[in-house]
């Protein structure tokens, strides 16, 4: 078995999504179940969203009932921009573990993201000038690694110099075999690996597995709820008359989203208009309109929490088919709320988008999406009646 910890429920997924294309059996855990003919298991945390210190418990905790299980590998997914608690997860990783070193490996030259004499790039110029600077969690203030993750006395080191045995090291990847390289020391010397899906790609195939060239027909059915938690494009979706590819946008109201405690008419009253737009259309879209969060100090749990609450006020009211969710934060408080704790992965629509089934649930679908992703063209499809 191969175990993953991945500190966010989209990373999950998408990790997800990549063992399905390698043959695995996969699940993705919102807490720790164990299935004994699982090939890979993937433990959903979202401690990115948590306190530091609730993080540390939680992989305190994880790590530890991984161990008993005796996993082949543990890889830990951490965000490939290094937002959340990097150094103190793994810390506390290699301290239950008593593994001696780890490797991280941020970035993903697939996706344009690279580190290069300790300074990170993401499409070819320095990530703090782009729109991870307005992440409301881990805003990215600044390209120096060392800065990103916090601390002052991490080492990077280019591929092939020589390394000292203990520790933490941050390993700069700009290709794709600078990938394949720091995944091979690490996995051939006992070394606890830390990256994104470039990597986790890395170790399967270092590990001896093949991908699958299988195709895969996405069909999407109806009901379908779109759930826009992520705030990396807002204001950037091209809306026109209230419809994105002929699928009805509802906005969040304001007094919803400003008041601490709305009452439980006000999500009734959203839920209901949601439904109907459904009931009339096949589909929505619930999103935010940026106005209604411009020049507040919005608590990006807070809102997850709201938006959980939402879905399952639609979902007591309509059977939905397909639930589809961009950001962690979003995809973990919805789930919470509909009770949603063991997922398997029916179909990666793009890489990182993935769709899931849940387990002992047939009705329902749901697809993952991370925030700085783009929504592929399949899920705008005619719905099928």
């Amino acid at each position: 078995m191969i175990a993953v910890i991945a500190d966010d429920l989209t990373g999950a997924a998408e990790l997800a999504g990549i063992g399905l294309n390698y043959g695995l059996k996969t699940e993705v855990l919102t807490n720790m179940q164990y299935a004994q003919e699982t090939d890979l298991v993937i433990i959903a945390t979202d401690t990115r969203s948590l306190s530091e210190t609730d993080a540390k418990r939680i992989i305190h905790e994880i790590t530890l009932k991984l161990i008993a299980f005796k996993p082949r590998v543990i890889f830990k997914k951490i965000d490939s921009v290094l937002r959340g608690h990097v150094i103190t997860e793994l810390s506390t990783q290699l301290e239950v573990s008593g593994t001696k070193q780890a490797f991280i490996i941020p970035g993903n030259p697939h996706h344009n993201k690279w580190v290069k004499d300790s300074i990170y790039y993401y499409n070819n110029q320095p990530v703090h000038l782009s729109n991870y600077a307005i992440d409301p969690a881990f805003p990215v203030i600044s390209s120096k690694v060392c800065e990103m993750l916090r601390v002052n006395n991490i080492i990077s080191a280019k591929p092939h110099e020589k390394l000292s045995g203990e520790g933490m090291l941050v390993c700069e990847a700009a290709e794709e075999d600078d990938l394949k390289y720091w995944v091979k020391q690490a996995a051939d010397n006992d070394i606890l690996i830390a990256g994104a899906s470039g990597s986790f790609t890395q170790l399967l195939y270092h590990l001896g597995y093949k991908q699958s060239t299988t195709k895969v027909t996405v069909s999407l059915l109806n009901y379908r709820l779109f759930v826009f938690g992520s705030t990396f494009y807002q204001g950037k979706i091209d809306v026109k008359d209230g419809f994105i590819n002929n699928i009805p946008v509802i906005y969040i109201p304001s007094w919803i989203i400003r008041n601490q405690n709305p009452k439980e008419h006000f999500y009734e009253s959203y839920a209901n208009e949601v439904v109907q737009n459904i009931k009339a259309h096949q589909s929505a879209i619930m999103a935010v309109h940026p106005d209604t969060t411009e020049g507040l100090d919005i608590d990006p749990a807070m809102l997850a929490h709201k938006m959980g609450i939402i879905v399952k006020y639609i979902n007591h009211q309509i059977y939905l088919k397909e639930l589809l969710i961009e950001g962690g934060a979003t995809g973990w408080a919805i789930l919470q709320h509909l009770q949603i704790s063991k997922l398997y992965p029916l179909q990666q629509i793009s890489p990182g988008v993935i769709r899931m089934g849940i387990a002992g649930n047939n009705q329902l679908c749901v697809t993952l999406k991370p925030g700085s992703y783009e929504w592929p063209a399949p899920v705008w499809e005619p719905i099928n009646r």
